[in-house]
């Protein structure tokens, strides 16, 4: 994908969060979605295809599924892509009131951790290279490496998951 460039590869970080769609989901669909209405968007949004997702993500009970399809557009435009991305080679949205450490106000203490965590292994990156130094850090982010999708879980406490979403993206 980027062999013939015309500057020097640098090493990136790139990551998802399990609500990007949130938002957007919300912020375009004002009004409870039926279970109807979810498959109707779905399918204008994912066409043919829609019909297999469609069993892998069915409607969830009879209320409102703008909580299913925000996990749907989260995995297929972020979670997925991502995964897909990091293998060759980053997108940036709702983390980014975390990572500038921007609207504390409204932060849990656990958003502040969240927050000052992130930051200092963006900081630490930008530094040196390396998200793990100078500054200490919970655990060590690790490059990614295919025989075993490492990923750092920006929660409370800081966690390392594997392979997150594998069986949902590769479906």
């Amino acid at each position: 994908m980027f062999s013939s460039t015309s500057f020097p590869l640098k090493p990136l970080i790139i990551g998802t969060m399990t609500e990007e769609a949130l938002g957007y989901v919300y912020g375009e669909l004002t009004q409870p979605l039926s279970p109807l209405g979810y498959l109707t968007v779905g399918q204008i949004l994912l066409g043919s295809n829609f019909s297999a997702i469609a069993m892998r993500y069915p409607p969830e009970g009879s209320g409102d599924q703008r909580p299913l399809l925000a996990r749907l557009v989260t995995q297929w435009v972020f979670a997925c892509s991502t995964r897909v991305l990091a293998h060759k080679a980053a997108a940036y949205s709702y983390e980014l009131p975390f990572l500038f450490q921007a609207f504390w106000l409204n932060f849990t203490n656990a958003d502040r951790y969240i927050s000052q965590t992130l930051a200092t292994y963006w900081t630490n990156y930008a530094k040196s290279k390396n998200p793990n130094h100078p500054v200490k850090v919970p655990l060590a982010w690790s490059k990614l490496a295919s025989q075993s999708e490492k990923y750092l879980n920006f929660t409370d406490p800081v966690q390392i998951t594997t392979n997150y979403l594998m069986n949902d993206c590769n479906f």
